[in-house]
């Protein structure tokens, strides 16, 4: 009986020590496609219209960069299980039969001057939250936003942006209105702060530079509440979830907006 026992121990633990190479392998190969993605960044042409998807950290970004990246090819079941992003992913990919490249820009504090640089060729944003935290995290998500909607390629060139709620499929997930709702209260709060914080280093040194970069930073109308639609660029909100078959979807929309923009 006890060399069933000690028999029985025997397999399990194969089966255990089976079971973790196979999870390493497989990590190992989603991580291989990951940097096989993003290293051909130095040899894909700039040429190709910019697509940069930003947001906070943890929305989806790399999720929804790897549905772009693989949506048309034949490894599209096979698109890579994603962690928090530590550098750029960059790819060309058609999306909806339209050549753009993708840049899924990290949501770290640490990645704002690469936003900043990836923003200044963009030809469409596609800006990620966590529809499900969003109420937690309002302040954060609208100063992010905020900085891509002041950016001074992005209004020079009108250049459109969708916002997706996404992680439609959790139960505490808010509807794309209510999202809308607390962004445009919450940049309104926002536009006070960061204007006030303008006039205090420029009132020593105010020139034509300064009052031009005053007017970009302010988002909206004066006197006026901020809404998306007084925006410069076009602003368009959509729910979807990463979760392939659920109901939520949205990724299609998704990608005819960018297809769509990119062909305008």
């Amino acid at each position: 009986m006890s060399g069933m026992v000690m028999g029985g121990v025997v397999l399990l633990v194969l089966a255990l020590a089976g079971w973790y190479l196979l999870q390493q392998q497989s990590a190992a190969i989603s991580n291989k496609s990951l940097a096989m993605a993003s290293g051909s960044a130095s040899n894909t042409s700039s040429k190709q219209p910019k697509v940069v998807i930003t947001g906070l950290m943890n929305t989806g970004k790399t999720a929804l960069w790897c549905h772009l990246r693989f949506s048309q090819t034949s490894v599209k079941s096979a698109a890579p299980m994603t962690q928090t992003s530590m550098a750029l992913n960059i790819a060309e990919a058609y999306v909806n039969e339209t050549r753009a490249l993708l840049v899924d820009v990290p949501g770290h504090q640490k990645f704002h001057f690469d936003r900043t640089t990836q923003l200044s060729q963009a030809r469409a944003v596609v800006f990620v939250v966590d529809s499900a935290q969003l109420a937690k995290n309002t302040r954060e998500a609208a100063e992010c936003l905020y900085e891509v909607l002041a950016n001074q390629h992005v209004q020079e060139k009108e250049v459109p942006v969708l916002v997706v709620c996404n992680k439609q499929d959790d139960p505490l997930a808010l509807a794309n209105t209510r999202i809308q709702a607390l962004l445009e209260d919450e940049i309104d709060r926002l536009r006070g702060s960061r204007q006030a914080g303008l006039d205090s280093v420029q009132d020593t040194a105010y020139d034509d530079a300064a009052a031009e970069e005053r007017a970009r930073d302010f988002l909206g109308f004066e006197g006026k509440r901020f809404a998306f639609e007084d925006v410069v660029s076009p602003v368009q909100f959509n729910e979807a979830t990463m979760v392939v078959g659920h109901d939520a979807g949205g990724l299609e929309q998704i990608e005819r907006w960018i297809a769509d923009a990119l062909q305008n």
